[in-house]
């Protein structure tokens, strides 16, 4: 998102102060970065419990899984973009990625505003949508879903908006979307749909001369707009006579929360907790999913990362003071496959990686029991570049970090160790089938 596309929104329906303009792009900015079902044999040799917490099932699950650890190897099939010249293959900023019922790939580019649409072996078919104001245009894309229907939703931020296109490019309307309560400006971060559940990340912004609050939520929208059901919301505020940007409060269920094919809603709402809580399509509790996890403590250079990363905007807040954890999230993201297996990504398995591994997961059966950790081989580092799990395959979108904070900063460089960013590659992998199907 650009700070000039969100103030000339605003401008046009408010008589704010160039002060209220400033701060609110900013803060949008900031909240915006900021597999198997087990059979006998595995029940039998898991060693945690189910128990009931105020009507509620929880999953207690021990720090070791039912199995031993395993490792598979990533095969790839494909990589597009990097040091090319082929305009096809240029990319922005990748913020969503998605297959449609022919394997064909959508890639959202939340920087150049239009999807990119790739066949199963990475051809390129056609670009659809375009940067604008008009029929089938949109701008500050940071998500995209299928319709029930089958059309691609497109997500606009500021001013909250849903564009939909048939998959052919041709603009159909704008999904309805239920009218915010109160007084205040509407935000959408991203969206999800399986089946019929169409599942938005949104929230609510209000601002005076005393503070700035921001409420969040999950819920469930029904194809004429209506809110069918609401699964979490939580509220930030940054009280301008003591202005404190705290990370803990900020990042919460940002980019760790799915839907399952089900249509069951997943998400890790607590920073430092390994807990998932699961709710059923209709916004009912169906339980929540632990693990015994040892917290992991920041690195100094950690530290210093995320200084880095919040100073760039907390200093255009007057008097604003940073304030950061010693402590990493227990759980980086989450991705449900069709069967109902839940991998989990965690501080552990996101850091310190054998040479060659893109990542450790924990892998939970479709009742959240922990039943397997698998190391998987191939070319990514889940602190620096994107990761997408999308059927069978894995879809790793490179230094997508450090471009998507570059994009929210207005350009401005941030520090985030290692190596200079190159040009931004996507590496489509194929799994083993073993491990995403059920036996």
């Amino acid at each position: 998102m650009t700070f000039m596309h969100i103030l000339r929104a605003v401008s046009a329906r408010t008589a704010a102060s160039p002060a209220f303009f400033s701060t609110l792009t900013l803060l949008i900015a900031f909240g915006l970065v900021l597999s198997s079902a087990v059979g006998p044999a595995v029940a039998d040799q898991w060693q945690g419990q189910e128990v009931e917490k105020e009507g509620v099932t929880h999953v207690m699950n021990p720090a070791a899984p039912a199995e031993s650890p395993s490792t598979s190897e990533a095969r790839e099939l494909w990589r597009l973009g990097g040091d090319t010249d082929d305009d096809d293959e240029f990319f922005g900023v990748i913020s969503t990625i998605l297959t449609d019922d022919e394997g064909n790939v959508y890639l959202l580019d939340g920087q150049l505003n239009h999807v990119m649409i790739y066949s199963p072996t990475g051809d390129f078919m056609r670009e659809i949508g375009r940067e604008g104001e008009g029929p089938g245009e949109f701008r500050s894309a940071t998500g995209m879903f299928f319709t029930p229907e089958g059309d691609v939703a497109v997500i606009q931020s500021f001013p909250g908006k849903i564009v939909i296109l048939t998959r052919e490019g041709d603009p159909i309307g704008d999904y309805p979307l239920p009218e915010p309560e109160g007084a205040g400006f509407f935000v959408l971060v991203n969206g999800q749909s399986y089946g019929s559940n169409v599942v938005l990340q949104g929230g609510v912004m209000s601002m005076n001369e005393q503070r700035w609050q921001q409420e969040r939520y999950l819920a469930s929208v029904d194809k004429t707009g209506t809110e069918v059901a609401k699964y979490h919301s939580d509220t930030r505020v940054i009280d301008f006579a003591n202005p404190i940007m705290d990370d803990r409060a900020w990042d919460t269920f940002d980019r760790r929360w799915t839907v399952g094919s089900d249509g069951r809603v997943y998400a890790a709402t607590v920073y430092q907790d390994y807990a998932i809580s699961v709710w059923n399509a209709d916004g009912t509790m169906n339980r929540v999913i632990e693990r015994e996890y040892t917290h992991r403590k920041r690195t100094t250079d950690e530290m210093q990362i995320m200084e880095n990363m919040m100073g760039v905007f907390a200093k255009r807040i007057p008097n604003c003071t940073v304030k950061i954890t010693e402590w990493t999230k227990d759980i980086e993201t989450m991705y449900v496959h069709d069967d109902g297996t839940m991998w989990v990504l965690t501080s552990d398995g996101s850091r310190d990686l054998p040479d060659g591994s893109l990542g450790v997961f924990d892998i939970f059966d479709p009742q959240g029991r922990f039943v397997r950790q698998v190391t998987i081989m191939g070319e990514g580092n889940p602190m620096r570049d994107g990761y997408y799990f999308v059927g069978d395959r894995l879809y790793v979108v490179t230094d997508l970090v450090q471009a998507s904070i570059s994009l929210q900063a207005q350009g401005e460089t941030i520090d985030l160790g290692g190596e200079e960013p190159e040009p931004m590659s996507v590496i489509c992998y194929q799994m083993d089938e073993e491990l995403i199907t059920s036996r």
